[in-house]
């Protein structure tokens, strides 16, 4: 399915540099902050459609940099190096759990295992940066993942069905 020349080929990173564009414009422009010390944005759904999409190395590498750029242009770059992490293991869990298929409970599953890497990721990450306080913002980054699931799915579903080819294990490998 996935070839490794694919991974030097000018459409496909044409691609991910289009898809990092995107996550970060939905993770920058539209941050709603919280009461501790994060904010609630629209980026996860960009980073689930990608890696639904387009695959694991597309949805890692856009999700991981969209997002962490988000966080350094924004006044919380003290969270850019989880959230490249996480970001970053959220789109290859949505690509690796897809693998290109688009039946609804992969979608869901990969979503779910999306969720808990955002909420446990950033709990982690939470402990170390703000402490304790880290517990109040579970909620907000469940209603995130929740939200980007809403959002991803069903834009996953018009994408395919409006242009087929863009899904990743049926672009051209030449």
């Amino acid at each position: 399915m996935f070839k490794r020349k694919l991974l030097t080929d000018p459409r496909t990173l044409a691609l991910t540099g289009v898809m990092t564009a995107v996550i970060f414009a939905l993770t920058r422009y539209v941050q709603i902050p919280t009461p501790i010390s994060g904010y609630v944005h629209l980026g996860d759904a960009g980073v689930l459609f990608t890696g639904f999409a387009f695959g694991p190395v597309v949805g890692t590498i856009a999700s991981a940099l969209g997002t962490a750029l988000a966080d350094v242009t924004s006044p919380y770059a003290q969270w850019a190096p989880f959230t490249l992490v996480i970001h970053g293991l959220m789109g290859f869990a949505a690509g690796y759990l897809v693998q290109g298929e688009g039946q609804l409970w992969r979608l869901l599953l990969a979503a779910l295992v999306s969720g808990v890497v955002l909420v446990g990721g950033y709990f982690i990450a939470g402990l170390i940066l703000v402490g304790a306080e880290a517990v109040a913002e579970i909620p907000f980054n469940i209603s995130q993942i929740v939200a980007g699931a809403i959002v991803s799915v069903p834009l996953y579903y018009a994408v395919r069905r409006a242009y087929p080819p863009l899904i990743w294990h049926e672009m051209p490998s030449e």
